[in-house]
Order: structure tokens, then sequence, then C-alpha cells
């Protein structure tokens, strides 16, 4: 994964509320690209008002999403954003069914907190 720019790159808030939710990047030739608060790609380059727009669609409802933290063997672990910050995402495990035998192999009160970029991080269909 490509880390973003931090160079030309500067915060996006929301318009309605303020919140953060994301990252624009100015290209060389003036357009920009945006990044989501997980500083993931979103889109090609882009006019600034289009930028805008997709970041604040996509706003933190990403962080609803479900997840699937992928081990460096390649397991992978279903689980939940339970905090976000500028450098760093903390998560923890979840399950979909609790009455299998995973569940009693899971510390469901245990997080895990991965800086960002991280690669270790896909949304879960």
């Amino acid at each position: 994964m490509a880390a973003m720019p931090e160079e030309n790159t500067f915060d996006h808030r929301r318009g309605d509320d303020g919140e953060h939710v994301g990252y624009l990047h100015v290209t060389d030739d003036g357009s920009f690209v945006p990044y989501d608060p997980l500083r993931r790609r979103r889109a090609e380059p882009m006019e600034l008002d289009d930028a805008e727009a997709l970041l604040d669609r996509i706003g933190l409802r990403l962080l609803d999403r479900g997840w699937w933290l992928v081990d460096p063997d390649g397991s992978r672990l279903k689980v939940r954003v339970t905090e976000l910050r500028r450098t760093s995402v903390t998560v923890a495990p979840v399950l979909d069914d609790l009455s299998g035998a995973t569940a009693k192999t899971i510390d469901l009160t245990a997080t895990l907190t991965l800086p960002l970029p991280t690669d270790r991080l896909v949304e879960a269909d």
C-alpha cells in the first residue's frame, strides 16, 4: 500500500459539523486526491469540490463497517474499529455467531492498536 503523501496534504473537515473525515492531497497539476481517515486513497485526482463531496459522503461511516484484521501468516479475525486517531486505529474482535467454538477461544475484551496507514485491515463483505 502506498503511503499517503505528507507534503501538500491537508485535513478535510465536513462543513456541517466540522468533523475530520479525511485528507486531501494536492497534486502537482492542482488536482486533489481524497484519502479517508484510515489514510486510504479513495479515488483518482479530481476537482476540489468533488474530492470534498466524496469524503463528506464517506464520512465516519466506514468505521461502522465490519473489518478483517489480517495477520502476517494470512489468518483473519473479524474486528470493529473502537478508536481512530490521526496516527493509529484501535480494533477489537467481534463475532457474528457466539454459539461456535470460536467464541470460546477469542478474548472479546482484547484490543489492538495499529499505526496508520496499515494494510492489516480489510473491509469485510
